[in-house]
């Protein structure tokens, strides 16, 4: 196991034992807040997989590959929005273009 292994993994469980602590008080289950999510899901994706069979975590590994899906979908989501809703606008020197050609098109006839 790396040196770079054995870090994350110390940080996995340490960010666990933070999110126990802070829920210490509360009988439900364990709930990992958004950000807590994030930071699991990429720290956990970066290790071996013999690696994360050894883990012992709070949640299954298919949970933290759900994180990991959303995490991703957000992310794409946020970057591939549309700036401006509805139909672009037409460069200046195309509309000036087309008002031109309707002015000069003998074959036009005059709406009443």
């Amino acid at each position: 196991m790396s040196d770079r292994d054995k870090d994350v993994e110390i940080l996995i469980l340490r960010h666990q034992i933070t999110v126990l602590e802070r829920q210490l008080d509360a009988d439900t289950k364990v709930r990992f807040a958004p950000e807590d999510r994030a930071l699991l899901a990429a720290l956990l994706t970066s290790l071996p997989r013999e690696v994360l069979r050894r883990l012992r975590l709070l949640v299954r590994p298919d949970t933290v590959l759900r994180w990991h899906r959303d995490l991703m979908k957000r992310r794409h989501a946020r970057i591939c929005r549309q700036k401006r809703r509805g139909r672009p606008p037409t460069v200046r020197s195309i509309r000036a273009l087309i008002l031109r050609l309707v002015r000069e098109n003998p074959a036009r006839k005059p709406t009443p």
